[in-house]
């Protein structure tokens, strides 16, 4: 007698596959027992596949609806849905589209992936109060071991070519060609206080400083050492205000 667990892994990886490992599991009723599981496996890689294109649109636009439902199917029969929270769904698309060999002539696209996962991800992001510069200088008056960290909705990461060029392009009606350059790149992307999504390149000043943000040391520590050797301070005093006054930052409650 088979154990449920058994069982219910045996269905759930072939919903996922396509594969038939559960049929000596069923028993007929009306359609044959792989007739059954092509229903389960089709509604899956159906309904995932939708998840994906809501959250890859300029991916699909890239790539084409029919190319994109082939890597759709591929990623899905890698990655199956671990939470019954569909928003999480397509967190690995960019590392998979790096090994993924139809895609070798778009190189770019783990870079777009990765913008795209970002974006929708501040978009859904809990809604947290943002530190103004007012509530800044108040922690930095009373409090000199004051901690910060990111907003939920405050992403930042690293791109490989100039994508975030290829993603705003993609925004308009109308898209106009753009040369493809190799050029290493941080950005951020975050949602504001009014939930309007902004998306930039950074300073490596500026990543320093929300890495060390992230790690938990105070505030005062962070910005020492973000801008040790800094060459440009009128330039990364700019930056700063303008995330600061953004929203970037919420106060983390540590040691004051």
């Amino acid at each position: 007698m088979p154990a449920l667990r058994d069982i219910q892994s045996a269905f759930i990886h072939d919903a996922y596959t396509g594969e038939q490992t559960s049929i000596g599991y069923l028993n007929d009723y009306k359609l044959n027992s792989s007739e059954r599981l092509d229903i389960y496996y089709n509604n899956t890689v159906l309904g995932l596949t939708d998840v994906l294109a809501t959250t890859y649109p300029v991916l699909q636009k890239i790539v084409g609806e029919n190319f994109f439902r082939t890597l759709a199917r591929f990623y899905i029969e890698t990655f199956s849905q671990v939470t019954g929270d569909r928003h999480k769904y397509g967190e690995e698309l960019a590392s998979f589209l790096s090994t993924y060999e139809p895609a070798v002539s778009w190189p770019y696209l783990p870079d777009v992936a990765a913008i795209e996962w970002a974006y929708f991800q501040a978009t859904i992001a809990d809604d947290v109060a943002a530190l103004d510069f007012n509530g800044l200088t108040d922690l930095i008056s009373e409090y000199p071991n004051f901690i910060v960290s990111l907003h939920p909705g405050v992403h930042y990461f690293e791109l490989n070519f100039n994508a975030l060029e290829i993603w705003k392009e993609h925004q308009k009606n109308r898209i106009e060609i753009i040369e493809l350059q190799k050029t290493q790149q941080t950005v951020l992307i975050w949602r504001d206080q009014s939930d309007d999504i902004y998306l930039q390149n950074i300073s490596k000043p500026l990543k320093k400083l929300l890495m060390r943000c992230q790690e938990g040391i105070s505030f005062g520590q962070a910005m020492f050492q973000s801008s040790d050797g800094l060459e440009n301070l009128t330039s990364f005093q700019q930056e700063f205000a303008q995330v600061v006054s953004s929203g970037v930052f919420i106060y983390a409650d540590g040691d004051k």
